[in-house]
């Protein structure tokens, strides 16, 4: 009940931004400010996280911060590029996770999903020390979520997969072990 209350809350902050209409949809924190909070109720309402939107000027480079299974901290720089992300965009975020991390921090670098990782930003991720996640999200549909193994060790037993529906549309599935619950 407390959860399906927390997602209530968090669309009508959605649905109260889009409907404000005095905001100029062309501009870039509109757009940013957009994807960030669609990335919140995306990662709440599919992966289970309680996230509280931190982003504007000043946020360090955190646009989401809050935790995953009451135990795992969590920080999401969302990008919302025209070129899709780089290794600069990673190394931010892995700046952000040291500066913020508690013991058990992943990172998470959300981008739009018609964006593709390029094979560097993939490079510096799987071979990072730091907790780190990859999102791609489109509105407020997860595409896909992964982990590298640092945090896989964290996630031990998570699973992230797709599922198709009978129509022949993907959806991620995950599936949460009673262990991180």
């Amino acid at each position: 009940m407390i959860r399906r209350l927390s997602t209530l809350t968090k669309k009508s902050r959605l649905s109260s931004f889009l409907q404000q209409a005095d905001k100029d949809v062309t501009s870039t924190v509109y757009r940013g400010t957009l994807f960030e909070l669609q990335t919140l109720e995306c990662l709440e309402t599919i992966a289970g996280m309680s996230l509280q939107h931190v982003g504007g000027k000043g946020d360090g480079g955190i646009d989401l911060r809050g935790h995953w299974f009451n135990n795992i901290q969590v920080i999401i720089q969302c990008k919302n590029l025209k070129t899709g992300c780089t290794p600069d965009h990673l190394r931010q975020l892995i700046g952000s996770t040291v500066i913020s991390s508690k013991k058990k921090t992943i990172g998470i670098l959300s981008t739009i999903s018609h964006r593709h990782f390029t094979r560097d930003v993939l490079s510096h991720f799987n071979s990072s020390p730091i907790p780190l996640g990859l999102a791609t999200i489109q509105d407020t549909s997860l595409k896909s979520l992964m982990f590298n193994k640092k945090a896989q060790s964290m996630l031990k037993g998570l699973t992230v997969t797709s599922q198709f529906d009978s129509e022949g549309n993907e959806s991620i599935y995950i599936d949460i072990p009673s262990s991180l619950k």
